[in-house]
């Protein structure tokens, strides 16, 4: 019985040595915030994007057992880079009001995130990103820690800010869900559309959980040109727009529900066959001084 105990630890460790995926139980951590865009800040000034968007940081523990949740602030990898932005020069610029939390099973995380820009003028015209790291730690036993990151990208002017300067941020709106997160498509055939809601009875739900009529954006995205890591087991999207929403654009009327079809199309070539593609799907709320949005990911398998 030792032997095997010790066999079944050593193999969890190969696991993670060799980027095995290993699940963990119910799906684990999700946010409502998967990139956060801000635009033209000033140097010599701390801003709340809470105040300034009514923006606050919320992980939700989807596990049927309770963790341990830190975040942390981290200079993003160059793979991670988006939107022709540099790593920030120091993550302490971005910071989280309260970064360690104990979850219990659907309990959420709430954090506030601030972000300083230092009082230097070499920092005009720049284009930052920053990462936070979302993710669960060690407690007794062999546990297995696992995460997501939310992506905070910021712009800082090419002046100091005018003593008459009066600069307001419209009031960003995150006050919506996208549903389903995750998506599965089996079966994908190359050179024919793939109506996801005629062959799946899948639709994208957006539902508007404010008091205003709001209008939304779709986006498909590549991995690349998100801040969403490509998931084992599949591909980055070879073309983002072999996704298609039957609206792209459109206002969702207080407490609203709006559904959207989807199309996949994939050219008729040998190259897509027998290959497993991921897609970004990427709505946010248009013309906002603080842009704001969320993720779902849908996982095309091609026959």
């Amino acid at each position: 019985m030792k032997k095997i105990r010790y066999a079944i630890f050593i193999g969890l460790i190969l696991m993670v040595l060799l980027g095995i995926p290993f699940k963990a139980k119910a799906g684990g951590l999700s946010t409502q915030l998967g990139e956060v865009v801000v635009e033209n800040l000033k140097i010599g000034h701390t801003y709340s994007l809470k105040d300034l968007a009514n923006l606050s940081l919320i992980v939700t523990n989807n596990c049927d057992n309770k963790v341990d949740l830190k975040m942390e602030v981290l200079a993003p990898e160059f793979s991670e880079l988006r939107n022709n932005s540099e790593p920030i020069p120091d993550p302490s610029w971005i910071r989280v009001d309260k970064d360690f939390f104990e979850l219990s099973p659907g309990e959420k995380a709430i954090s506030d995130i601030t972000i300083s820009i230092p009082n230097d003028e070499e920092y005009f015209g720049k284009k930052y990103q920053a990462m936070i790291w979302s993710h669960t730690v060690g407690g007794k036993g062999f546990v297995l820690a696992y995460g997501l990151k939310t992506g905070v990208i910021f712009t800082i002017d090419t002046t100091r800010e005018a003593e008459e300067d009066t600069t307001t941020f419209t009031k960003a709106n995150l006050n919506f869900n996208l549903t389903p997160e995750e998506i599965y498509l089996e079966n994908v055939e190359a050179g024919k559309v793939y109506d996801v809601g005629k062959r799946n009875r899948l639709t994208l739900k957006i539902v508007n959980s404010s008091d205003l009529k709001t209008t939304y954006k779709l986006k498909s995205l590549n991995a690349k040109n998100s801040c969403v890591a490509i998931t084992k087991g599949y591909e980055d999207a070879p073309d983002a727009s072999f996704l298609k929403f039957s609206e792209e654009e459109f206002t969702v009327s207080p407490y609203g529900t709006k559904e959207i079809k989807m199309y996949l199309d994939f050219p008729q070539k040998k190259e897509y066959r027998g290959r497993k593609y991921m897609f970004v799907i990427y709505a946010s709320i248009p013309d906002q001084k603080v842009v704001a949005g969320v993720y779902s990911r849908l996982y095309a398998s091609v026959k």
